[in-house]
Formats: C-alpha cells, structure tokens, sequence
C-alpha cells in the first residue's frame, strides 16, 4: 500500500538532508521507534493522539516543513487548538489568606531542599546526590529538572498516561509533548531494569500542561 503524502514527505525530507534515525532522534528526543512510525505511518504504536500531533510538529520542524500542511493526512484528524480571548487585568490590591501563605511556607522549603540536596552532591566527589544508606554506602537520589521545557504550542491540558515501565527517553519526550516540565529522580531500588520509569507524580490521566511539572522516579 502506497504511503500518504505524510510518511512520502517526512521520508523524502530527511533522506535529502543525509539524517539518519539516529541523529534524528539525539536532536528531537523523540524515540527512533515513534519516527520510524510517522514515516511508515504505523500509527498503531504510537501513545495518544495529543502527543502524537507533538511528534509530528517537532519532526517536521526539525525536517525543516511546515506542521501546518501535514497535521491534516494524520489520522486522528487535524484539530485546531481553541483560541481564547486574553482575561481583563484587575487592578485589586492582592491578599494573602492563611492557606495561601501556608502555600508559599511549603513551596520555599521544597525549593530550600532541593538547593541543599545539590550543595551536599557538590561536595561529594560522585557526581550524584550523595547520602547515607543502610549498608553504610553513599547512595541516594540524584535529581535533574528541566526548569525551561522546550516551547509547545499552547493548548488545553492533556491526561498524562501511564508512563510506569517505559524508557526514560520515552517518557520525556511525551512530557514534553504536554508543554510541562519535568523533574528526573534516578535511584537504586530492587532488580529494575537501568534508565526505566518506576514511578511517577502525578498519577495517570491526571491533567497536565504548560506550567505543571511531572516528577519521575528512574532506576539507575
């Protein structure tokens, strides 16, 4: 069966351009097996629609085509992303509640801790985050964020999937597909294969977007 002008069209651009899968896939951060399947147009393997579409407009901008005229031969249809009117300022002095400087107190303290645990892994000569465990050895999280996700174009919060089990490449390329940022915790824990998801907050079909931060738990 002949490919749509979709999968013709990111196959011919990338082999003008001599990339390989592989070089695609170290620029984009999408997983070889996503881009080999908009270009063979396997949909089937491919995570939600919504992160999909993302994949789609970070390979062809990588490709150097326009998003724009591909989004429509993808299957799932091309859908326009709502556009809202801008909120009118107010000029109310702000107040500030019980819970709301009991919100402030908590996220200074996260913030605190995780400049501590950073200043107690500066000092240890293991590049990681150094701690105490049981056996006596050094061994603890070490925690990377992504304070400044790539831009993704505004939209509505998509439902996270279940991401317990995939590879750590996978998982953030479709966190970044949501426009949220993430924060990677790499920890030794059991018999769990090096560089898997093993835990994630928040949970499943919790929506995220923009502005929201997906914290994940990777054995190392």
């Amino acid at each position: 069966m002949d490919m749509s002008p979709l999968g013709e069209t990111l196959q011919r651009a990338r082999l003008s351009r001599g990339v390989t899968f592989e070089e695609a896939e170290r620029v984009t951060r999408i997983s070889r097996k996503y881009l080999e399947a908009l270009e063979l147009e396997n949909f089937s393997i491919l995570p939600a629609p919504v992160f999909a579409r993302g994949f789609l407009r970070s390979y062809a901008d990588y490709l150097g085509l326009d998003p724009a005229e591909l989004l429509p031969f993808f299957p799932v249809g091309h859908v326009e992303e709502p556009k809202l009117e801008p909120l009118p300022e107010v000029s109310d002095p702000r107040t500030w509640n019980m819970s709301s400087l009991l919100a402030v107190g908590v996220m200074g303290f996260l913030i605190l801790l995780v400049v501590l645990l950073y200043s107690v892994g500066r000092e240890d000569s293991n590049p990681t985050f150094a701690g105490r465990d049981v056996a006596g050895e050094n061994r603890a999280p070490a925690v990377i964020t992504n304070p400044e996700p790539e831009a993704v174009p505004a939209g509505p919060a998509s439902a996270l999937p279940d991401l317990v089990g995939q590879s750590e490449a996978d998982a953030i390329a479709i966190i970044e597909a949501t426009g949220a940022a993430y924060v990677i915790v790499r920890v030794q824990e059991g018999d769990d294969p090096i560089g898997q998801v093993i835990e994630q907050q928040p949970a499943p079909d919790a929506l995220v977007g923009a502005g929201d931060t997906v914290t994940l738990k990777i054995s190392r």
